[in-house]
């Protein structure tokens, strides 16, 4: 019986940072395509007009993500309007279990 009392608590205890981790990293795939669709489409925006869409969409997805780690740039291709390339980077801690926080790193530049 206690056996499987402890299992049943080892398990759960698993199940709930595995999907603590999932969230965040999915949380993490749906801003860098909110970023990659601002930068795709965002090349006659000024560049306060994209921040604020960046910040937008990580406010949207539960992003901790300081103004000051958004850079934007823009690239000359002749014959397009400029070329908008963000670059964002940003940290989430996870509680894995009770007492242990886990730090994730997370970086990204539009192509």
């Amino acid at each position: 019986m206690i056996k499987k009392l402890i299992g049943i608590v080892i398990f759960l205890l698993i199940a709930n940072a595995g999907i603590r981790v999932a969230l965040v990293f999915f949380h993490d795939q749906q801003f860098e395509d909110a970023v990659r669709e601002t930068a795709l489409f965002g090349g006659s925006k000024p560049d306060e007009a994209l921040r604020l869409q960046v910040m937008k969409a990580a406010s949207e997805n539960q992003i901790p993500l300081d103004v000051d780690y958004v850079e934007i740039g823009r690239k000359s291709v002749v014959g397009v309007n400029d070329k908008v390339v963000i670059k964002t980077a940003y940290a989430v801690l996870v509680q894995i279990a009770p007492g242990y926080t886990k730090r994730f790193d997370f970086a990204y530049t539009t192509p």
